[in-house]
């Protein structure tokens, strides 16, 4: 997150509200489904990665790589309303790990939250005991 918009944060906070010129933060609902099969819903702000809105899940997705290049952190959509339309980069990436273009499956990394009404399933969430190592 940039220090601007961190001080939007503060400041919305605070009730001084968006300065003029400013866009306020807006937020959408996104469904995931997890792995055990319970449902969360939360509120992701717009342009937001799936996996960057999923800080808000008990255990945000796992997303193993840096940069966006391992196809790891794959999701089933299961409702794609309210998702932005694959990036050409996301396109790459699923060509070459899993062989298909993103439809009914998209990189949590990549896709973007646009609208309200996604639902997506979950298969890999950040395994915190792992780094603990118990």
């Amino acid at each position: 997150m940039t220090p601007w918009g961190i001080r939007k944060r503060i400041k919305g906070a605070l009730g001084r509200g968006a300065t003029p010129g400013s866009a306020d933060i807006v937020q959408h609902a996104v469904t995931y489904v997890l792995p055990d099969g319970t449902e969360h819903t939360i509120q992701a702000e717009e342009h937001y990665t799936l996996a960057m809105a999923s800080q808000f899940l008990p255990s945000p997705i796992d997303t193993p790589c840096p940069d966006g290049q391992c196809g790891q952190c794959a999701v089933d959509i299961l409702v794609d309303r309210g998702l932005e339309a694959a990036s050409s980069g996301e396109v790459e990436v699923m060509q070459k790990w899993h062989k298909q273009a993103p439809g009914k499956k998209r990189l949590a990394c990549h896709c973007r939250v646009g609208g309200p009404g996604a639902k997506v399933k979950v298969h890999r969430l950040f395994d915190f005991d792992a780094v603990k190592g118990e």
